[in-house]
Parts: C-alpha cells; structure tokens; sequence
C-alpha cells in the first residue's frame, strides 16, 4: 500500500471514530438536554414545570420554593405550571408553599396540575393558582387540621408546674382548651384562604368546605375544588394562554427540580447506640442522662390520612 492509501485510510478511520463517539454522548446526554432544552425556538418564552410529589415537609416544600424563585428571576419563564401528588404535611411548612405559590401567580400565570392528590396542606398550597386541573382519579380537599401533643404532657401539668420554676402562669403550659382554641384558629385561617382564591368557583357553602371532604376529580370540578379534567399536556397548554407574553403555540416548556420525595430518615442522638433487631427493625439505645431535656410539645399538621398509633399521643381535630 502506498503512503498516500496510508494516509487517506487513517483520516477515514479517524473520521469513523469521531462520528460514532458523537452518537455515543448524544444517545447518553439526549434524555438529560431534552428536559432542559424546549421544544421551541431560542427566543421564545417558556412554561416552567415544577413538581411536587410527597408530603409538604421542610426539605419538599424548599426545594419547590427554589424552582419557583428560579422561575420568577429568569426572564424567558412567562408561566408556570405546579405539578402537585403531596396529602399536605406540618401547617409550617404548608404555609411555606402557600406564600411561594402565591408571590408566584402574583407575578406570572400558575397552574395547578393535581398528577395524584392535593390534600389538605397540599390542596391548600395550590390555592392561589389561576387554574387546577385534575384527573378523574384525582384526590382534591380534605381542608382541615390536626394537632397532635403527648397525653403524658396534658396530664401531668399540675405535677410539671412543681417541678420547674416559670417565669409567669401560663409559660410552656398546655391543656386541651388551649390546643382547641389554637386549632380552631388556624382552621379559620385555612378555610378562609381557601374561600378567598376559590370562592367564585365554588358551589358548596363555607361550612361543607370547612368540614373536611375529599373529591375525586369529576365531583372537584362540579363543585368548584378544581377547574378542569385533564393532563399534564392541557395544563401547559393552558398556562401558556394564560399569560400575555406567549402567543399560540410559540412557546418552550423547561422541567425543573427532582420534584421531592419521601425518605425514611433515622436520627441518632450523640452517645446513642443502634441495635438491628428482627424484622429490619432498628432500636435505639439512649445513654444513661439524667440531664432534662426539652422538646417541642405540639405539632400542627394540615395532612390527609390517619395518624399512625401512639399510645403516648392524644390527637385533637377541628370538627
């Protein structure tokens, strides 16, 4: 062979490797630039897609509160669209992602795709969307709160008040009339929230919607809960209309966030030992401390379910 055949076969080998390891990173990265690059051109605007799926926790609740910050600071996003499956969670963090959402559809059109359930805390965060889309085996409702505090703490008050020094009466006491005249505040606060983004739609008096119900997707639509049935696709379709900076069809779609999740996290306090027990049940073995520790005696939650069993637990509810 020639020095010139030479040549010529390995610039055409060269020229095989390149193109196939071009189609290699394209089939590896495709699925990954896809989801950030849209559908459309380079000028035009996007609609963001945000998801929340699991409870309405802290972590959840930050993540979604960064990519709908994000979606407010970036200057192509025109819309956004919530892609909701959460049952609510703890009333702090509910209201966390009540006040996101509402700066947001202050700012730009919002709306709410219920994927599987929006309950309670999860119900009461997509209030303030323009538009909520259900599917027919959607959950949607559940406007409510419960508080849960330690029976041990309600009975032992007088025996507590013996034992520690207070600054004044009513310092860290609770009581049951205490817990109910807190709940039945923040039930006020929920139903009235609601009341307020939804009041035009809804069919049913403030009573019903104060009493708790959940609906499946058709019977939300009847009854005001939600606008309308359908996917993730029309609830894109119709952020998009919604707002004046996007014309017909001229429009990119970007997917933000991991969208949450629910992790089974055990915390070891220092000193503490673990012990795997049958079952994958691990135990907890607290070091000898005489030292009093405190804990925050009450916890508010606005969540659809039942609370699990605890035999040290009283639960109180708004009804």
């Amino acid at each position: 062979m020639s020095r010139r055949d030479q040549l010529f076969s390995a610039m055409t080998a060269s020229y095989v490797i390149a193109v196939t390891l071009a189609i290699v990173i394209a089939a590896i990265f495709a699925p990954v630039i896809w989801n950030g690059v849209p559908s459309g051109g380079d000028d035009d605007p996007s609609v963001a897609v945000i998801t929340l799926r699991g409870g309405t926790t802290d972590a959840n609740v930050n993540a979604v509160k960064q990519d709908l910050r994000e979606a407010r600071t970036n200057e192509s996003i025109e819309a956004v669209v919530l892609r909701v499956d959460s049952p609510g969670g703890p009333v702090d963090s509910s209201e966390e992602f009540y006040l996101a959402v509402n700066r947001t559809a202050s700012e730009m059109p919002v709306v709410a795709y219920v994927e599987g359930t929006a309950a309670s805390g999860g119900y009461y965060g997509i209030t303030p969307a323009d538009e909520i889309v259900v599917k027919p085996s959607s959950n949607v409702g559940s406007i409510g709160v419960i508080v849960q505090a330690p029976l041990s703490l309600i009975e032992q008050v007088e025996q507590q008040g013996e034992t520690f020094v207070r600054s004044g009466p009513d310092k860290a006491q609770i009581s049951k009339d205490s817990l109910r005249e807190d709940i039945e505040v923040l039930q006020r606060s929920f139903v009235g929230t609601v009341m307020r983004h939804r009041g035009e739609q809804l069919t049913v008096s403030r009573e019903e919607v104060a009493n708790g119900g959940t609906y499946l997707g058709a019977q939300a639509t009847e009854n005001g809960f939600a606008d309308r049935i359908g996917d993730t696709g029309l609830a894109i379709e119709r952020a998009a209309a919604l707002s004046d900076d996007i014309e017909g069809d001229q429009y990119d779609v970007v997917y933000q966030g991991s969208g949450g999740a629910e992790f089974n996290v055990i915390i070891v306090p220092a000193g503490a030992e673990t012990v795997q027990g049958a079952n994958n049940v691990t135990y907890l073995v607290h070091p000898d401390n005489s030292e009093t520790t405190f804990r925050e005696p009450v916890k508010y939650y606005a969540v659809w379910g039942i609370p699990a069993e605890d035999n040290n637990a009283t639960v109180i509810r708004n009804d």
